[in-house]
């Protein structure tokens, strides 16, 4: 079946879906990863483009043109009441971005893995040349994921419009060979990597659990550590959910005699798509900056509810002269705790 068959088909399906959710999407994640750059670029003279903060803006950059690139077509789609067809070039094009925006934020989150992996378990390789590293991890990434996104352009497999016509996307919906090759590799390099993320996570916090105390290690070290290993314990962990669902479709779709084309791989895309908008706000909310002030502000609301706490016995009563005198000191202790906050 060609590419117009395959779309015909699609088509011909009674569709209704609303265009709230994609504009929702776009809306929120050109703003989450444009914020999340801005933010990136404006603190750079305190972080000094270190490797960790190289790979958050290779994450936001890379999201930023999955989304900024497809979506106006999937908008337009949606506007024009499903009768919008999309030509095989913007077929292409959008499943191309779509798998290259994918497989990169997933290798991207394990490069991030790894770089804490080599800091923490391997500290004196670590310190060889870490930004030039980090750059050839992610241009390594890039090229990687240009080559397995466009196996179909070079014949291997084919491009399908999938429900409800508004993506295109692997055709992981056919019963081809070559077709079925490429769902496989694609899906298969995909668990890969999300296995491989799992491991060196586990393996960075089970490292940090055992390493015993040094008496030179500052706070400001250790607070640090702990915001990256916080940070990439809800990266990993929201990529994981959101990934999942895209691969067990593709698996289960290119190993049955009757592959689908419904709401189910809408809803699996969906939440691929979910992550790269969710991941630029988990970084503005979790900024080490952010949970320094929220650490600071918990002490300051702790240090003020104690000192307004007064503890009277019967044994030791005060009198009116001291009770007034008790009063006026407690009021001037609550004006001062809530100036401070």
């Amino acid at each position: 079946m060609n590419f117009s068959q395959n779309l015909n088909h699609t088509l011909q399906k009674k569709v209704s879906e609303s265009i709230v959710p994609p504009v929702l999407q776009c809306s929120f994640g050109i703003l989450g990863n444009l914020t999340a750059i801005v933010l990136l670029c404006v603190s750079s003279r305190r972080h000094k483009w270190k490797p960790f903060h190289r790979f958050v803006c290779g994450l936001a950059v890379t999201d930023l043109c999955g989304i900024a690139f497809v979506y106006p077509a999937v908008i337009v789609r949606y506007a024009s009441g499903f009768t919008y067809d999309y030509p095989k070039e913007l077929c292409e094009f959008v499943s191309f971005v779509f798998s290259f925006s994918f497989m990169s934020s997933a290798l991207i989150v394990s490069g991030m893995s790894l770089d804490r992996f080599l800091a923490i378990v391997y500290p004196h390789l670590y310190r060889n040349s870490p930004k030039r590293r980090t750059n050839a991890i992610l241009f390594a990434i890039w090229l990687f994921t240009a080559i397995i996104s466009s196996l179909n352009l070079m014949g291997l497999g084919s491009v399908k419009n999938f429900y409800p016509g508004s993506w295109c996307f692997i055709n992981f919906a056919s019963t081809g060979f070559l077709e079925r090759l490429n769902t496989y590799i694609y899906s298969v390099v995909g668990f890969i990597v999300m296995a491989g993320t799992a491991f060196l996570n586990i393996a960075v916090v089970v490292t940090v659990c055992r390493r015993p105390k040094v008496s030179k290690d500052t706070p400001k070290g250790k607070r640090n550590e702990i915001f990256v290993i916080i940070f990439l314990f809800s990266i990993v962990t929201l990529f994981s959910i959101c990934w999942i669902p895209l691969m067990v479709r593709m698996l289960i779709n290119a190993s049955s005699s009757n592959p689908r084309n419904g709401p189910e791989e809408l809803l699996a895309v969906r939440m691929t798509i979910t992550n790269a908008i969710i991941d630029p706000w988990i970084y503005i909310i979790l900024r080490k900056e952010n949970l320094v002030k929220m650490s600071r502000l918990q002490e300051r609301l702790y240090d003020c509810l104690r000192l307004r706490t007064v503890y009277t016995t019967t044994e030791s009563l005060p009198t009116k002269d001291e009770s007034n005198a008790i009063e006026g000191s407690a009021a001037n202790t609550a004006t001062t705790c809530s100036t401070e906050l």
